[in-house]
């Protein structure tokens, strides 16, 4: 399937439901020089099978990123660009992004900004670096922090389905994108989660693939707002001590959480929170705030970002936004000691 993706007054094509090799069948590539970015995983994972893809003639190069979801930092930049000053700047280049949301943000940056001239195609290799292809905007980071910033779409997105691994913790993460999708966007599609993805059993046995219709257009509408869902408090575990200990996708994910709560407890939301923690359970998600992370250093670090002039989309309903405020110190304190109830209670 191919459609017309619009934001921001840019647009670009995404091409899905099909193999990689069937959507690029027929495409000529005689004039350009093929740069692909890639992380170390999917190098290994996809390099031989890629290759076989395109013409044996056609100048071909790699540039190899760590498999850190956050590779769109300052060293992977400078080190790109510097690899890149050494090629010929008078080719017309194809910047081919592949794998996570770090090196496809890398590509699109790279392509944005740079002196060469190029083409950007993504191929994004999990839903959650597809969604991020689907934001019109890419950041560079220092310390897990943006500090560079462009606006761009790329001039293709290509997903086949057949080259991401769907299952693990992977499938868990995956998965968030659609959770978000459905807090923002729409309670009736987050109910068929619920009753589509039972338990842990029928998340990995099911594919996506018939909801990425869905999950473009909510994104082609409020993208911006699904991304940051849980953002604010996600980067407060950045800022506090013993914060190493949650995984980056830990980190966003009970980000994601306390931040609903928060909706829930400001505006008394008609959403049953518990079950909703219960069914996540069900589905293998570890929804523990970590003993060692003290609740007034953690409030402490979200002060930081609100001090930055972070803010958080603060939900009128499940599916509608109410506005995007700061919560109060008093807020913060109450729905991090309710989290920690809410779990005592479902376990008793």
């Amino acid at each position: 399937m191919e459609l017309l993706y619009k934001k921001n007054q840019l647009e670009t094509t995404i091409i899905y439901g099909e193999t990689f090799a069937s959507q690029i069948k027929g495409t000529s590539f005689e004039s350009k020089h093929l740069f692909l970015i890639t992380n170390q995983r999917y190098y290994d994972l996809f390099s031989e099978k890629l290759i076989q893809f395109f013409d044996d003639k056609q100048e071909l190069d790699w540039y190899i990123c760590k498999n850190d979801a956050h590779c769109n930092n300052m060293d992977e930049l400078e080190n790109l660009v510097t690899f890149l000053a050494d090629f010929d700047q008078q080719h017309h280049f194809l910047f081919l992004g592949v794998g996570n949301e770090g090196a496809v943000q890398l590509t699109n940056f790279l392509h944005e900004t740079s002196v060469l001239n190029s083409d950007c195609w993504l191929l994004p290799l999990s839903i959650q670096s597809l969604s991020k292809s689907l934001i019109a905007e890419v950041q560079i980071e220092l310390k897990s922090h943006p500090v560079l910033q462009s606006v761009v779409l790329a001039d293709k997105i290509l997903y086949d389905h057949t080259l991401t691994t769907d299952h693990g913790e992977g499938k868990l993460v995956d998965f968030l994108v659609f959770i978000r999708c459905g807090l923002v966007c729409s309670h009736d599609f987050l109910r068929m989660l619920f009753k589509n993805y039972s338990d842990a059993t029928r998340l990995n046995q099911q594919s996506f693939n018939g909801m990425l219709d869905e999950l473009i257009r909510y994104y082609e509408k409020d993208g911006q707002t699904i991304d940051q869902f849980g953002q604010l408090f996600e980067h407060g575990f950045l800022e506090t001590p013993n914060g190493h200990l949650l995984s980056g996708h830990m980190k966003r994910f009970l980000g994601m959480l306390l931040q609903l709560l928060w909706s829930q407890e400001v505006n008394q939301l008609s959403f049953h929170y518990k079950n909703f923690i219960i069914w996540l359970i069900h589905l293998g998600f570890p929804v523990d705030f970590p003993e060692q992370i003290l609740v007034g250093d953690y409030v402490e670090g979200i002060v930081k970002c609100l001090d930055r002039g972070e803010k958080a989309a603060l939900l009128k309903e499940v599916g509608e936004i109410d506005c995007i405020k700061q919560p109060t110190i008093e807020d913060l304190l109450a729905i991090v000691e309710k989290y920690k109830t809410i779990l005592k209670e479902i376990r008793g």
